[in-house]
Formats: C-alpha cells, sequence, structure tokens
C-alpha cells in the first residue's frame, strides 16, 4: 500500500511564476523545478491561475503517478501585481537583480515521485478548470555524492601555518621592541 499523499501548503511568494494565457475553458499552469530544483527534494513550486481569475475560490489536486486518490487544497486566487511572468524582475541596478516569483508550493512530498496537478477555479457563476501537468520531485542524494564547497585542501592548510606563524613572530617582536624601548 502507498504512503498517503501530503496535504498541499498555503500558497507562498517567493520569486514569479506565472500561468500560460487563458483557453476557451481550460489554462494552462507550469513549474519552475529546472529553475529551482537544488532546493526541491520534497516540494514543488506551482504557477497560481491566471489573473482574470483573481479572487476566485482555487481547488489545487495533486495526484501521485500510478494512484487515484487525490488531495486537494483550497485557497483564494491572489492578486496579481502587473503581468504574470515566469521569472518578474521587480528591482534591478548596482550589479544585483532582485527577481519575484508568485507559486504555490506544494509540500510534504516524497522524493523522487512523479505528481500530476491541476487547478479548478470558481468565480461567480463560472468555472475554469487547468489541464492536469506532470511534474516530479527531485530524488534525495547521499551525503556522500555531495562536494564539499568550503573542504580545507592542502594549500589552505600551508597558508594558515604560513600566517599563523608570521603573526607569532610579529607580536614576539612587538614584545621585544616595548621591551627594548621601556629600558632607555
Amino acid at each position: 500500500m502507498a504512503p498517503p499523499l501530503p496535504v498541499p501548503a498555503v500558497p507562498v511568494v517567493l520569486l514569479l511564476l506565472t500561468a500560460a494565457a487563458p483557453g476557451a475553458a481550460d489554462f494552462n499552469i507550469s513549474s519552475v523545478s529546472g529553475l529551482l530544483s537544488p532546493a526541491l527534494t520534497e516540494s514543488l513550486l506551482v504557477a497560481l491561475p491566471p489573473c482574470h481569475l483573481t479572487a476566485g475560490n482555487a481547488t489545487l489536486m495533486v495526484r501521485r503517478a500510478n494512484d487515484s486518490k487525490v488531495v486537494k487544497s483550497s485557497f483564494v486566487v491572489p492578486p496579481c501585481r502587473g503581468r504574470r511572468e515566469l521569472v518578474s524582475v521587480a528591482d534591478s541596478g548596482a550589479g544585483f537583480t532582485v527577481t519575484r516569483l508568485s507559486a504555490y508550493q506544494v509540500t510534504n512530498l516524497v522524493p523522487g515521485t512523479k505528481y500530476y496537478i491541476s487547478y479548478h477555479v470558481t468565480k461567480g457563476a463560472s468555472a475554469e478548470s487547468s489541464r492536469e501537468i506532470p511534474m516530479s520531485t527531485l530524488p534525495r542524494r547521499k551525503m556522500e555524492s555531495i562536494g564539499l564547497g568550503m573542504a580545507r585542501t592542502g594549500g589552505m592548510v600551508v597558508i594558515t601555518v604560513l600566517l599563523s606563524v608570521a603573526m607569532f613572530l610579529l607580536v614576539v617582536g612587538f614584545i621585544v621592541a616595548l621591551a627594548l624601548g621601556a629600558r632607555k
């Protein structure tokens, strides 16, 4: 028996993710799994519904591949701050760029698992649904396979020892200079 699907989290605003332009009755959603993949082994970021559905009641449906059980989570579609783009530049200058991602974060997922995600949004008397899209979480990496970026190399150890010896000799020289200066 497969473990139960997790309950999705509440909407979050991280950096900016978008939904594609709506069709007649359906709209497309997208993910940023390739954009932020190193941090997403147990969660997925899903685009929010399009701007014309702002203030509508959205239901996000998450289904694990090869499983018929669907976990639903409801929320009110947040307002758009301009056009929703995959990544929106919020501010840029002085050598840095701030980007915004408006997304719904589905958390507590199983690493290395494929899921199918879709929306159903009701606004007033109308209702729209997204197409079901496949998304996958990244597999967990073994600790041994993760490179240690701050590991000490032989050269770093030699430089540290040389600098420590130089500092010691500098302090000893300063004390000797003070002692000889105090004699006169």
